[in-house]
């Protein structure tokens, strides 16, 4: 019996959630299509099909939005397309993966150099452990390190 109860709320409680998604999900796609041109659309037109496992569309005679979460990943209206892969058009997507290779790129080489500079104050800790130590060539191999590392030394 308490077991039947479970079951029912459950299935309550998701097919309430589930409502709840679909109407955030088409005014998602009705709110971007007034931000990104100025129309709007009817969010009692759409035709709408939920998807738990991945986007789900609203259509209306000139609008297509996938949707997912509120958040809309492609919006094409009177024959635009305004929103690819949740950016603004396919150039903005585009320039956006340029960046992120471009920053992943300046990131990796700043890790080495990271990793350098380490290498250098560890072998210079350890060489302070060991007696007779020139403090003035140490200090002069982790400075070099630095400044090179920073691109404000001399080739």
């Amino acid at each position: 019996m308490f077991n039947k109860f479970m079951v029912s709320v459950t299935l309550f409680a998701l097919s309430s959630t589930s409502f709840a998604g679909d109407a955030e999900n088409i005014t998602a796609c009705v709110r971007k299509a007034k931000e990104f041109s100025g129309v709007v659309l009817d969010e009692f037109a759409a035709t709408y099909e939920g998807n738990i496992l991945s986007r789900s569309t609203a259509k209306w005679p000139n609008a297509f939005c996938e949707v997912k979460l509120g958040d809309v990943y492609t919006l094409h209206l009177n024959g635009q397309e305004l929103i690819y892969k949740g950016y603004a058009g396919r150039e903005a997507y585009n320039i956006n993966v340029a960046l992120q290779a471009k920053t992943d790129a300046a990131v990796n080489q700043l890790k080495s150099r990271i990793a350098l500079i380490n290498q250098r104050a560890e072998q210079v800790s350890i060489s302070l452990t060991k007696p007779k130590q020139d403090f003035n060539v140490l200090t002069k191999y982790v400075d070099e390190g630095i400044e090179k590392s920073l691109g404000k030394s001399n080739p």
